[in-house]
């Protein structure tokens, strides 16, 4: 009865939350009026009088109807400029931009740990546990619905990440080529979107956003330094920072991203021979609790019957 009790009280917590959490959400700014602005016709737009303004929305437009992975819920998200913190960036570095994704990861933090406490307690009832085991149960469920969530998507980020890093040494030499051959650096970016749609959409994905935000009007420093934030990779990091400190400083960009690609290329080189090091202390745990002792049982074991079979009856007679 006490832990019905408690239940009860738990879920009427957890629902009281997610009726503030929504309150709070319907109050911000309305986002189909927002997709609306972007995507209705100029004349039907308050305040697009002036043709700067139409040229602007027609640019966006232009950029929503095109051809891309994304829809007009993240065209409105990179259009605003609004800087990401918290679980919206942890979601954008996993790559969901969508503008539910953040409602329902929260949903799922929240209910999480609800559901695996109560199948647990429907295992325990069902099992028929005494209450002390019973309350241990519940506990581990709802500690597990609480990490769990995080967990995914966390690991979702370091493999977003590794296949950036693994992919970025080959933009960058494609990035070298383009830039060499005049293009500019807007029109690189667009090439490298291109080109990568199948060997590396994700990294596809990171500078067709790059271009989306430019195309928007944000500048392109900020345009890049959000690349460094949305991805967490160390390697875009000093790409971004290497694109901003060349246009500040006015030095030949070919010639950077040159040098900076073969720094890129070398790391990459020596993450694969740290792994391969790495191999021959890992195999140690699998061959000490896996092969060896059945290697031991193969070699040693025909001698230990013959050992007891002679040794035996020689016992028992003494």
């Amino acid at each position: 009865m006490i832990i019905l009790v408690t239940v009860s009280v738990f879920l009427a917590t957890v629902l009281g939350a997610l009726a503030l959490f929504w309150s709070w959400e319907a109050r911000k700014e309305s986002l189909p009026r927002r997709i609306k602005e972007v995507t209705a016709p100029v004349g039907e737009l308050p305040g697009a009088s002036s043709s700067l303004v139409k040229k602007w929305i027609a640019g966006v437009r232009e950029r929503v109807s095109a051809k891309t992975p994304f829809g007009k819920e993240e065209i409105v998200a990179i259009v605003t400029g609004k800087e990401l913190s918290g679980g919206r960036l942890l979601l954008n570095q996993a790559g969901y931009r969508t503008v539910s994704a953040y409602q329902i990861y929260w949903c799922a933090r929240v209910s999480s740990p609800v559901l695996l406490g109560i199948l647990a307690f429907g295992y325990a009832k069902a099992v028929g546990m005494p209450m002390e085991s019973m309350g241990v149960l519940i506990m581990t469920g709802v500690a597990l619905g609480v990490i769990l969530p995080d967990f995914l998507l966390r690991r979702k980020i370091r493999k977003r990440q590794e296949e950036i890093t693994d992919a970025l040494p080959d933009g960058l030499d494609l990035l070298v080529v383009c830039v060499e051959a005049g293009l500019g650096l807007n029109a690189a970016f667009v090439k490298i979107t291109e080109e990568f749609q199948l060997t590396s959409p994700v990294l596809s994905e990171e500078f067709d956003v790059v271009n989306r935000e430019m195309v928007a009007g944000k500048p392109r420093p900020e345009a890049l330094r959000a690349l460094s934030d949305r991805t967490g990779v160390e390697d875009v990091k000093s790409l971004v920072a290497m694109l901003i400190q060349t246009e500040k400083l006015g030095t030949s960009l070919a010639q950077s991203l040159r040098v900076h690609s073969d720094s890129l290329r070398t790391r990459r080189r020596q993450r694969a021979e740290e792994s391969a090091a790495k191999t021959t202390t890992k195999l140690i745990f699998p061959l000490a609790f896996l092969l060896f002792p059945a290697m031991f049982v193969v070699l040693l074991g025909p001698g230990f019957i013959q050992i007891v079979r002679v040794l035996l009856p020689t016992m028992r007679g003494g």
